[in-house]
């Protein structure tokens, strides 16, 4: 009895029911601690979302979406032997990336997210001055 409790109470708690996502820094988004809207981000590679393309490697391939393009389209991601990530879309282009450009993120069931692992560290970052800039990180002393 007790085992089928402690089994139910994992099942329904937050933390079983968070999923990492790898995203794009920005604003709000760039340093571990950052919380954010992940419906905000603009590419979002899921790390425990299957593919759903009919391309070759699908098993070993997961969701991936972004809202830099206008319309919505579907596409996946899969990691390369040198530390990058591909990006298949639905029409067949492939786009290269860097995996470590992204930061690692834990998303609860109503979106909001964490950033919990990043390369940058903001001890090295200040806000940017220039105007256009606005809402940004620079390196110090490079604004």
């Amino acid at each position: 009895m007790k085992t089928m409790l402690l089994a139910l109470i994992m099942v329904a708690s937050p933390v079983a029911l968070a999923e990492t996502v790898l995203v794009e820094p920005g604003p709000g988004h760039m340093f571990v601690g950052d919380e954010f809207n992940a419906r905000s981000a603009v590419e979002v590679l899921y790390q425990d979302r299957p593919c759903k393309l009919p391309v070759v490697n699908a098993k070993d391939m997961r969701e991936y979406t972004t809202t830099a393009i206008a319309i919505q389209v579907k596409a996946c991601w899969g990691r390369t032997l040198g530390g990058g990530v591909l990006r298949v879309f639905e029409d067949g282009s492939i786009k290269p990336a860097q995996e470590n450009a992204y930061v690692v993120a834990s998303v609860d069931k109503t979106g909001n997210a964490v950033v919990t692992k990043s390369i940058y560290d903001k001890n090295r970052y200040e806000p940017c001055t220039r105007k256009y800039q606005k809402g940004q990180w620079c390196q110090k002393g490079q604004d």
